[in-house]
Formats: C-alpha cells, structure tokens, sequence
C-alpha cells in the first residue's frame, strides 16, 4: 500500500492511498465545520440534494443513467457529529480503470461526477435549489425525524443527550427539529450550502488499485481561493457537580436507562479499552453480569463519544429493574476501579481491539475511514503506533481510568404514566 498527503490550498488536503488489490475506485470528500445548531435542519438536506441530482444531470432518472454508463457507479453520503465537529461526506465509488471495456479514465469521470454534484447543484434561478428536488428532500428529513420515535431505544439516547451535554451542540438533534425543517425554504438552505463550501475544512480521500496523478490538479482549481478555519474535535464535556436523574414515559412495553459518565482528562486508547471491557463487547462485565447472570436488562453495552471524554452506557430494561439495573451498572464500574476484574478481560479486549485495527486495508472505505482517524488524533498516529499504545496498557491504566469516569446523567424513558420527579 502506498499513500502520501497534499495541501491543495488553505483548508483542503488531498490524500491519496493506492492498493493494487483493490478492484474498485473510492473518492470521497469530507467537510468539516465548527458545530452550528441552529443550522442543523439546513445542514441535513444538503447532502441529498447535492447527489440526487445536479445541473447537468438534473433528475433522479438522468443521474442513475449517468451512474450507469459508469459501469454500476454509485454516491453514497453521510452527516454526523464529531465532538463539536459537524461532518457531511460525499463519496462515490466505481469499478478500476483496468475494468474499463474501452479504456476509459473512469476514476477521473468519477471524480469529475462528484464535483459536479458538489460545485453544480439542481438550481431554479440563481439562488436557490430546485422546488421540486427541496420538496422531496424535506418531506424525507421529516418522515426520518418521525421515525426516529419508533426507535426507542435512539430516541431515548437523543433526548439522554440533551441533558448530558446541555448548552452544548451535541445536545441537540442532529437533523434539527420538524419545526425547524418546516420552515426550511430552497432559498434559504442554498445560502447554507453556499456558507459550507466558503468555510469548511475539506480532505478529498482517493483509494484506488492505481496512481491517479490527474487528480490533486482537478480538486485544487476547483476549490481555488477560499478560505477555511482549522478544526479541532477534542472539546471535553464538563461533568455536572452532581449526577443529574431525568424521566420521561411514554407507551412503551421495555423501558430504557441512559447513563453518562465523564471524565476530566483521558487517553484515547485507554478510554477504548476501558469502554470495551465495562460494556463494548460479547466478554464484557455489563454483558457477563448484568445481562446474563443477573438477568436484569434485554442489552446493556457502552460506548465512547469521540472527543467528549464521555462514556454512554444504554440498557433496555423492564419497569420493575430500572433501579436495580442503575445499581448493577454502577456497581461492575466500582469492580473495574478496584481492579477486580480478570486479567484475561484485559487480554481479551486487547486481541479485539488490536485484531480490528489489523483489518485496516481490506476495502477501500476502511483505508479513507482510517486516514480520517488519523486527521482527527492530535498525534496523528498511524495503526501501527495505535496497536503499540493498546499492546502497552496495562491493568493499572484500566483501572486509572475507570476512576476518572463520574456518573453525570441518568435518564429513564418509562411506561406512560409511571414518571418521575
């Protein structure tokens, strides 16, 4: 595998990664901006509209046959929330040059594609976005914000996250609210798009079997001139003063227990191992005691929230257990403080953590997903650095770190009528 960095401009970098066993050509292009919750709702109905059409293909059916004279083409897109990073990717994929019946240069076709969609949207007018392509887009943010409700247990964590990081962006709802997205107009998410493309940090990731040297000269005429701000992901949550206990109900037959805890400082890998043994896997206390040999919940796993120094511990539990499920989860985190906890838990966890890492490099989407990662590390360390720092934590860091985790946040989505002060 070969890879090397370029600066095309201020504020985008293109990185390439060519690995002759790939059959297929990835380039995606990432932009990130300082969080805004207030444009949330604009934000979201963005990535659609750029990549179900755009001025020169300006209809679903004329962009599925230009995805199909690239022999099977695809764009696929994504938002998420970093920290206090706010992250849309654009990516499209196609089959290697070297499967081109005529020979064509289908990786800079592709490339091209994506620009277009990017640089060229579906327009009415010079200053908004086609009526009927926005009509579309956001009557599907609001069945998506609708259904979000049917997923109990992704409501219950969005509305556990308003409370955990209260007054911060990762407070609020990633697609906004249906109010928000109601009051939307073609003209007005243009101006959000416009915003984006002036002031978002943008890395163009090429994975591909072969160099493409055309490539980094494409991207950089086409985001000449601009300027963009540096990003940074690592904004640490504070911990309230005292664990705060939210309820809500609503008609729901399993009930669900949220609990945050944070921590003042952290070390990302031992934070992931931490996370991993408390709750992120098959062996891991919460699974092994709280799910299995007490019986006490349907799941119960934790996660780590990149940058945030923030452990989220979800459970699906019955009325009855709410408390003694708060109590057991509470109780295995004092075990991993104490270090009573088996030295093959460790050991497991390692082998998980480390053989995931070992699996970098087998598609083209993990190559881009792991560049990225090493964009977001302050050290910008690589896998093999990675695997050495998880290959080095010993018994003493894991429980080091358990100790930093406090109890923030509890929330409790109970059956209707069953709410708590």
């Amino acid at each position: 595998m070969k890879e090397y960095t370029q600066s095309l401009g201020e504020g985008i970098e293109f990185v390439s990664i060519v690995e002759p066993k790939f059959k297929t050509t990835n380039i995606s292009a990432v932009l990130l901006l300082p969080c805004q919750p207030e444009k949330f709702a604009e934000w979201a109905l963005i990535p659609n509209l750029l990549l179900n059409s755009c001025e020169k293909y300006p209809s679903i059916a004329r962009m599925s046959e230009k995805m199909q004279e690239l022999y099977g083409a695809y764009l696929d897109n994504s938002i998420s929330l970093i920290a206090d990073t706010w992250q849309m990717r654009l990516l499209v994929n196609s089959i290697g040059d070297a499967y081109a019946l005529e020979g064509e240069n289908l990786r800079e076709e592709a490339a091209s594609l994506l620009l277009e969609c990017l640089l060229h949207p579906n327009l009415e007018g010079e200053n908004a976005f086609a009526e009927s392509a926005f009509k579309t887009e956001q009557q599907e943010l609001l069945d998506v914000i609708e259904s979000e409700i049917n997923n109990k247990r992704s409501y219950a964590v969005k509305q556990a996250r308003k409370k955990i990081f209260e007054n911060e962006p990762n407070a609020c709802p990633l697609y906004g609210t249906t109010e928000e997205v109601l009051a939307l107009t073609p003209e007005k998410v243009y101006q959000a798009y416009q915003e984006i493309l002036k002031q978002a940090q943008i890395l163009i990731y090429y994975v591909g079997p072969e160099e493409a040297p055309e490539l980094p000269e494409l991207f950089r005429k086409a985001f000449a001139e601009r300027k963009a701000p540096v990003i940074s992901v690592q904004h640490p949550s504070p911990c309230k003063a005292e664990p705060v206990t939210v309820s809500d109900s609503m008609n729901v037959g399993q009930c669900q227990l949220i609990m945050a805890f944070k921590a003042d400082e952290i070390q990302q890998e031992a934070a992931r191992m931490c996370s991993l043994m408390f709750g992120g896997a098959p062996f891991s206390l919460l699974f092994s005691n709280v799910r299995e040999k007490m019986s006490l919940c349907y799941y119960c796993s934790s996660n780590i929230v990149y940058g945030k120094n923030t452990m989220i511990v979800t459970s699906g539990v019955s009325q009855e257990n709410l408390e003694k499920t708060r109590e057991a989860v509470l109780n295995q985190l004092e075990t991993m403080q104490k270090g009573e906890f088996e030295d093959s838990l460790l050991t497991d966890a390692k082998r998980y953590l480390i053989n995931a890492l070992k699996l970098t490099g087998d598609t083209p989407s993990s190559c881009a997903a792991e560049a990225f990662e090493r964009f977001l590390r302050p050290d910008h360390a690589g896998v093999a650095e990675r695997i050495r720092l998880y290959e080095n934590l010993t018994k003493q860091d894991i429980i080091e770190t358990a100790k930093a985790f406090r109890l923030d946040t509890v929330y409790m989505l109970m059956q209707k009528g069953e709410k708590q002060a």
